[in-house]
């Protein structure tokens, strides 16, 4: 990737793997529940719980669908994709003669894309990977007394927010994982509007 990915991206990916040591990293996840807790906390004393998990989750989003759309080189990967189906074609009609350059030049194009690809989600995983772990920690210590044990649903009424929704998947991260998709997917709509994505 060192040809396709510039400082900058190269920088913000090592900062997003940092941080997403923070999982299994107890200081790492110190320091970021510390960082994001700290901006945070203007945001609670005007938001309900429930509008902060909005705020990240949209915070997620947008940053997706901005990455995608201002970092991501679109052209580039779609030339890399379809020269990877011409050389295939190649390879078909070669009749399973394949040569070692064309196998090569294949190995090539399908890193140029997926190294396209990869660029915006190294930036949406730096804000991302921060949120989630934040998230993760004010629901798993009552100690801290972060989050509210539950939240009051329109007919549902009152649910815990740690209750299971389907399987092991939490209320908590639907509700992230609704406003993140939701916000992206807006953002997404906006820029094309713009002319941006």
């Amino acid at each position: 990737m060192s040809g396709l990915w510039t400082l900058t991206d190269k920088l913000v990916a090592s900062l997003a793997f940092l941080l997403a040591t923070g999982y299994a990293v107890a200081p790492v996840r110190e320091l970021v529940v510390a960082g994001v807790g700290g901006l945070l906390a203007p945001l609670s004393v005007w938001l309900p719980f429930s509008a902060l998990i909005v705020v990240l989750g949209g915070a997620s989003g947008v940053t997706s669908a901005l990455a995608r759309a201002v970092v991501r080189d679109g052209d580039r990967a779609e030339q890399a994709r379809d020269r990877v189906e011409q050389l295939r074609d190649r390879i078909t009609e070669a009749d399973g003669d394949v040569d070692p350059a064309v196998q090569e030049e294949i190995s090539s194009e399908m890193f140029t894309a997926l190294a396209e690809n990869l660029r915006p989600a190294a930036y949406s995983a730096a804000v991302s990977v921060p949120a989630f772990i934040w998230l993760r920690w004010a629901f798993a210590a009552p100690a801290a007394a972060v989050a509210p044990a539950a939240v009051v649903l329109p007919v549902v009424g009152t649910v815990a927010w740690s209750a299971a929704v389907i399987g092991p998947v939490k209320l908590w991260l639907v509700w992230y994982l609704g406003a993140s998709l939701s916000t992206g997917a807006l953002a997404r709509r906006g820029l094309a509007r713009l002319g941006l994505s």
